[in-house]
């Protein structure tokens, strides 16, 4: 069993944000001065930044680095090396104080509490906003956008705010691997988009170009190639924005770029009109081509790449994770060798004008050896300066900063079974010092399986998910109660698995044959926040819901309406259905809403809460199937969608 955490000397957070948390999370004109560089920040460099504005990123990290309301006082302090941390308490406790005042002003009036702004698609399917052709590729499955938000204090921004898709395609002249888009809040499903007007851009006529006005506008669009690889895995942003960090891979290689990209570069100037005779400000056929690297730091807006090869091998799972305090960055490969990166983004005055580089205070040149099979993303977590990171031989493994390893048994290993590995990030809550990871195969394929390991892997609860051996299982996700503490009533944590009843269509693989169906699981926790033991207490299965093989869930807590909300959807697989349900108060039944998107959705993220119209959204990649990108109207063209929705239920 997991041993309980101690709540002597626990705080919950909402108790001293005010004095301690608030001045860095809610920055202004009056308290600006106020804020402090984070303790490995001595320049300064991320919190000038925060003085000026409040940049929010949303990423593929924030499915797997929890920071609840609640912990130890000396792990919240620490936690605030993480500028994430600052991010996710900002959203909670925004959250939380809007419904305080709410209340109050309930009471004030009399009952009647201040008029919200209407939610435009209470009462409305989910309904695809845009959806733009990347070309014979698109996100890789279980792969991540990831969203940049100018300033998360103010109205969402058409010309400042923008979505980063990776592109796991061959790169050429007319390929792009990754492409950004702005003007996001445009379409016409339920209300107007603000970014409809193209205020600032105009709008194009036929003869001049092609602008649908309804759909985002490429902001920038490149074709890196050192390798002539495709970025597979899902991109990390710099603090301000104006940096990217990716693993670009090739057929028998892999290279870590960080660019710093320039605005319109790649977009169309030539073709692709409906008429024929001016450009598309859809199109993604005209990406910068960079094939040569510099040397030093890319200067902002220079439209330059650095290129630094790591290990002889490729990496398929491993998102490069930053360690934004100490501008280093960790990735895995395929051989399972870890390695961490130095002067990621150049903000600390050691760098200089470096390139990022091989860290050599990490293991031996900058790599440890940690398994041999395929490594996930890595998860630091900044309670313990522990590394966290899953393999395909199903251990979990952690790495601390003096390079010793530990490992914990997950799931069954690919060799033993098709379906054992672990094929996701773990989930790391170093508040509650616990860490979270999944096998979709655990004893000789009896069930897939759910680990909560205390965060020195002293002890574990392992709960068995449906039956297994049957496809991946891919990252849980808690509902919103979690955040408030895991040893809440009503805390759960959700999983994708497949149960012993029903049929599907097709398995995931010729290797994989009898009777299964997809289920929706939630486990409990105890009163000491540790997962409830044996098969979890709530599953219900959706016909019409996500197809066979689920993509990591997504959980979005609303703070204007109070509604907390998973979505879901098939991954990349030929029953395309993306699922929404209310997990607010309970276990819901059935999914509210269910679409069809190409062949499924890829990873999702979620931005804004927002009360003007498409500025609350979903974004991910979708393969093209039986239904065209809304800029592209064949069906047989082949690759992927950069996909818009509209929050199900939320503004």
């Amino acid at each position: 069993m997991i041993r309980p955490l101690p709540w002597t000397g626990r705080f919950a957070l909402f108790l001293f944000l005010p004095i301690g948390i608030l001045p860095f999370v809610y920055p202004s004109d009056q308290n600006a001065r106020q804020i402090r560089s984070l303790p490995n920040d001595p320049s300064g460099s991320i919190s000038r930044v925060a003085v000026e504005r409040t940049p929010s990123f949303t990423d593929w990290t924030d499915r797997h680095v929890l920071y609840s309301l609640s912990g130890k006082s000396s792990a919240i302090e620490a936690a605030r090396r993480d500028p994430r941390a600052a991010m996710r308490w900002r959203e909670r406790e925004q959250s939380a104080y809007a419904r305080r005042i709410e209340r109050s002003a309930a009471v004030f009036l009399g009952g009647r509490g201040p008029r919200r702004f209407p939610s435009r698609t209470s009462t409305l399917p989910l309904g695809r906003d845009w959806a733009i052709y990347l070309g014979s590729g698109g996100t890789a499955p279980a792969m991540f956008p990831a969203k940049y938000t100018f300033n998360a204090t103010t109205a969402p921004s058409c010309t400042n705010d923008f979505v980063v898709y990776p592109n796991n395609a061959t790169p050429s002249g007319t390929q792009p691997n990754l492409t950004a888009f702005y003007y996001l809040y445009s379409g016409t499903t339920g209300a107007t988009g603000i970014c409809n007007a193209r205020t600032g851009i105009g709008t194009l006529t036929a003869a001049a170009g092609t602008d649908n006005t309804s759909s985002a506008v490429v902001y920038w669009n490149y074709s890196v190639r050192a390798v002539n690889g495709g970025v597979v895995t899902s991109p990390s942003l710099s603090f301000d924005g104006t940096k990217v960090a990716f693993v670009e891979t090739g057929t028998s290689s892999a290279h870590f770029h960080v660019l710093a990209w320039k605005a319109t570069d790649g977009q169309a100037t030539t073709g692709g009109g409906t008429s024929g005779t001016g450009p598309n400000r859809q199109a993604v056929t005209s990406p910068k081509s960079i094939t040569t690297f510099v040397t030093t730091a890319p200067a902002a807006a220079s439209g330059t790449a650095t290129d630094l090869a790591f290990g002889s091998t490729t990496d398929t799972l491993s998102s490069p994770y930053i360690d934004y305090s100490n501008d280093t960055a960790y990735v895995g490969n395929d051989a399972g060798v870890l390695y961490r990166f130095q002067n990621v983004f150049c903000i600390l005055p050691t760098c200089g004008n470096a390139a990022p580089s091989l860290d050599p205070a990490w293991g031996t040149g900058g790599a440890i050896s940690v398994c041999s099979g395929k490594l996930t993303a890595p998860i630091l977590d900044f309670i313990n300066m522990t590394v966290y990171v899953g393999c395909s031989d199903g251990k979990l493994y952690s790495i601390n900063q003096s390079g010793t390893i530990k490992s914990l048994v997950v799931g069954d290993g690919v060799t033993a079974k098709t379906y054992g590995g672990i094929v996701d990030p773990p989930v790391v809550d170093g508040l509650n010092q616990f860490v979270y990871a999944v096998s979709g195969s655990a004893n000789s394929g009896a069930n897939g399986v759910m680990v909560q390991a205390a965060i020195d892997f002293s002890s574990s609860v392992a709960v068995p998910i449906g039956i297994g051996n049957l496809c991946n299982m891919h990252s849980p996700t808690p509902n919103n109660t979690y955040f408030t503490s895991p040893t809440s009533s009503g805390a759960m944590m959700y999983v994708g698995g497949y149960s012993t009843t029903g049929t599907v269509s097709q398995p995931c693989s010729s290797a994989s044959t009898g009777t299964a169906l997809v289920l929706l699981y939630a486990s409990t926790f105890n009163s000491s926040g540790i997962l409830t033991s044996g098969a979890p207490a709530n599953s219900f299965s959706d016909g019409g819901g996500p197809g066979y093989e689920w993509a990591p869930l997504t959980e979005f807590f609303n703070s204007t309406t109070g509604v907390d909300w998973i979505f879901a959807s098939a991954l990349q697989s030929n029953q395309g259905n993306v699922g929404s349900a209310n997990i607010t108060s309970s276990f819901p039944t059935t999914f509210a809403k269910v679409v069809t998107e190409g062949n499924g959705a890829s990873g999702m993220v979620v931005d804004n809460n927002s009360s003007s119209a498409q500025a609350s959204s979903i974004y991910f990649g979708a393969q093209q199937q039986n239904a065209a990108c809304n800029n592209n109207t064949s069906t047989t063209l082949t690759g992927g969608c950069a996909v818009k929705l509209t929050q199900n239920g939320l503004n």
